[in-house]
């Protein structure tokens, strides 16, 4: 069994494309030996069993996510695939995985419904906000839906569907990526000596001209101010000296 799934806003939407005959004509359910266009309820807690439209289911979900407006994408989606090679369940027994279902994901108390399409698929519509409240994150969503799909797998005698991990697309463990980012870590720091000891060598071959310091300028000795009194006293004869230069 394989799960995909999907988010949106408004559960009117997708119960009119579950309901109706799809892109290519590719929805529809047999009831009473006829063959009807569109998809059928079979299972949830918001449902009247073999509703062939989805008023009744949308107008519960809408009530329920009038409690919490500011919520964005309160519709959750998952279509669940048999195998190629899977026998055919019916409507009790998609019923009882979608109980199942509902319980692995931790989303029972939460509105839902089952929409059957053909003999190998159906839809789990889920409301993410309950009646009273409450949100159901859905963390983890797709690695949980895996989980689940392989217990309905194991209790309905199912075979058993390749998962993400099997493909080669698993993720690693932690053990091994810290290997990785060791060896890449010592890597980095190889490099970044190699390239050290490169500038050391490029320095030692082409050494960096020495700048020379200007030579020292001569300063001209510069007599300092006097004022006018002393000036004057300079140039005042003192006593005795006129008689002198005369010869008196």
């Amino acid at each position: 069994m394989i799960a995909k799934i999907t988010r949106g806003a408004n559960p009117g939407n997708i119960g009119a494309y579950l309901h109706g005959p799809g892109h290519a004509n590719e929805h529809f359910y047999e009831r009473n030996g006829g063959r009807y266009a569109g998809g059928v309820v079979v299972g949830g807690n918001v449902f009247v069993t073999g509703d062939a439209d989805e008023k009744a289911w949308v107008k519960e979900m809408r009530a329920a996510m009038r409690t919490r407006p500011e919520i964005t994408k309160p519709i959750w989606q998952a279509s669940l695939r048999n195998t190629a090679g899977d026998r055919r369940l019916t409507d009790a027994e998609w019923a009882q995985a979608g109980q199942t279902f509902a319980e692995s994901m931790g989303f029972a108390e939460h509105p839902w419904v089952m929409v059957r399409h053909a003999d190998d698929h159906v839809h789990v519509v889920v409301c993410r906000v309950s009646d009273e409240g409450t949100v159901w994150h859905g963390r983890n969503d797709r690695r949980a839906a895996q989980s689940a799909c392989t217990r309905l797998e194991l209790e309905h005698g199912l075979q058993t569907a390749p998962r993400r991990r099997e493909a080669g697309r698993g993720k690693r463990s932690v053990l091994a990526v810290r290997q990785q980012q060791e060896q890449q870590a010592q890597v980095v720091a190889a490099r970044r000596a190699e390239w050290e000891q490169i500038r050391k060598f490029v320095e030692l071959d082409n050494p960096a001209p020495r700048k020379q310091s200007p030579a020292p300028q001569q300063q001209q000795w510069v007599a300092p101010p006097h004022s006018v009194e002393q000036v004057q006293h300079l140039r005042r004869p003192g006593p005795g000296r006129g008689d002198r230069g005369r010869g008196l």
